[in-house]
């Protein structure tokens, strides 16, 4: 699957939205402006979507979502890949996520599982993903860049 992956306008909002809900994943960042949402396009159609909240030098990554239609192919793994090089490129330290379903994708991905407790980035922890949207039988996981 050839995708093409930029950051997301304003433009972009309500197929974003529909991929979130399709996953059932919280919208609130959406309404916030909290998360920088990137998209990954492929002839001219959204495919699959990733955001981050940037915290100082640590990147919480949320809401990795694809197309239902065509999950299973990949483009999940090519999301991600594009995420951390992202991250890398803006000198990211760590990027932490938490996760009710992917545990064993992000672990292939190089994530190590942590206790939310070891989170050090009081502004990460005090995000509407930490403090509510993201339940504490989310597992806590982080891939450390530097």
């Amino acid at each position: 699957m050839t995708v093409e992956f930029t950051k997301s306008t304003g433009k972009d909002k309500e197929a974003i939205r529909s991929l979130l809900q399709s996953a059932k994943l919280p919208i609130e960042s959406l309404d916030k402006d909290t998360t920088t949402f990137y998209i990954a396009e492929e002839k001219s159609q959204i495919v699959g979507i990733a955001g981050y909240e940037f915290y100082g030098a640590d990147a919480l990554l949320r809401s990795v979502v694809v197309r239902p239609d065509i999950q299973r192919r990949g483009l999940g793994s090519q999301i991600v890949d594009f995420m951390i090089n992202e991250a890398r490129e803006r000198k990211i330290r760590d990027i932490v996520l938490l996760t009710e379903t992917a545990r064993d994708f992000f672990l292939k991905k190089g994530f190590d599982l942590i206790e939310r407790s070891i989170i050090d980035n009081e502004d990460m922890k005090r995000s509407s993903e930490f403090a509510y949207a993201c339940p504490k039988s989310a597992v806590c996981m982080r891939i450390r860049l530097k």
